[in-house]
């Protein structure tokens, strides 16, 4: 009789980093609170330097001056939480700010909200070239923000334009409620809109589930080129609305006033601890990296520091969060 012979089990699928047995999870919490951690120490580090760092008129100068960078952000998480990215959140605050303060310089200062369904629209154009044409989406945005920054000269002849708006001013500046500027709680409404549309909706899960793993949420049956569809057109609505915020704060727009907000935005989403791969981070965690570019570009001119330096230092942070986000980050690449 021919001897029996017993195939040796395969060996199992090694498991990643920070799950396996024996770690009880520290490779994962670890880069999980390190976001916070590290907003604590600045925090901490700037009061030790600075005895107006933490005074309540400059906590108010920390939060005015990053809300419209949150409401932008914002608009970039979903899209990165997905897989996906958008760089051109910069360039449609940029034109929507630019259109609506050319409305109201050519006397129309009624018709500033049109720049809000136009944003819209574009946003689904945008999103239709990124799900249903398959084109990456971080080089279709890409050329997309030069197409809006192009239009925006060509609406402003490459001059800034200065405008008067009082409604849009007291919508932004004014303070009524808790004399805390209105800015702000403007960039609070859009948090919590944004928060409970992913943490608390089937849209919300139908993203994350996604940027997971995007195969196996179209084997699930989700319609993932929808869902895309109307990821970015969402992106560039609430980028509008950062676009009427900023221009609301400064009384007008200016040639290349939303380029800033191109890795800002995305540098505050990733500081946050969401993952660039997708999948996982959110809203919540974007608050954090809002608050801590906010607070590393206070403390820095508080503290006097160099300026030549503080772009370096700057880069450095965001470099490093960038760097534990793809450590703890499972598969893939930006799509």
């Amino acid at each position: 009789m021919p001897e029996q012979v017993m195939e040796k089990p395969a060996a199992p699928v090694a498991r990643r980093s920070g799950s396996r047995p024996g770690k009880s999870g520290f490779g994962v919490w670890v880069p999980r609170l390190l976001p916070y951690a590290l907003l604590v120490g600045l925090v901490v580090y700037f009061t030790a330097r600075s005895a107006l760092f933490l005074t309540p008129d400059n906590v108010l100068i920390i939060l005015r001056s990053s809300s419209v960078l949150a409401v932008i952000a914002f608009a970039a998480t979903l899209v990165i939480i997905a897989g996906s990215i958008d760089l051109s959140v910069g360039g449609i605050a940029a034109l929507t700010g630019t259109i609506a303060a050319y409305l109201t310089v050519e006397g129309h200062p009624g018709a500033i909200w049109v720049a809000l369904p136009i944003g819209l629209v574009c946003g689904l154009l945008n999103g239709a070239l990124v799900a249903y044409a398959k084109l990456p989406s971080f080089l279709t945005t890409l050329g997309v923000l030069f197409i809006l920054n192009g239009i925006a000269l060509r609406v402003t002849g490459g001059a800034s334009q200065l405008m008067d708006n009082e409604p849009l001013d007291e919508l932004v500046n004014g303070a009524t409620l808790l004399n805390i500027p209105n800015i702000i709680w403007w960039a609070v409404l859009v948090g919590v809109l944004v928060s409970v549309l992913a943490y608390r909706t089937p849209f919300g899960r139908y993203v994350y589930a996604i940027g997971g793993n995007e195969r196996v949420a179209r084997l699930s049956g989700l319609k993932v080129e929808r869902t895309k569809l109307l990821l970015f057109g969402l992106s560039w609505l609430l980028s509008g609305v950062g676009g009427l915020m900023l221009i609301g704060q400064g009384s007008g727009s200016s040639p290349g006033m939303g380029d800033s907000f191109l890795l800002n935005a995305i540098a505050a989403v990733v500081m946050g601890g969401t993952a660039l791969n997708g999948g996982s981070g959110g809203p919540l965690r974007t608050i954090v990296g809002v608050l801590t570019l906010g607070i590393v570009t206070n403390g820095m001119t508080l503290t006097q520091v160099d300026p030549n330096y503080q772009t370096v230092i700057f880069g450095v942070i965001v470099l490093l969060a960038v760097i534990v986000t793809v450590r703890r980050a499972e598969t893939g690449v930006v799509k």
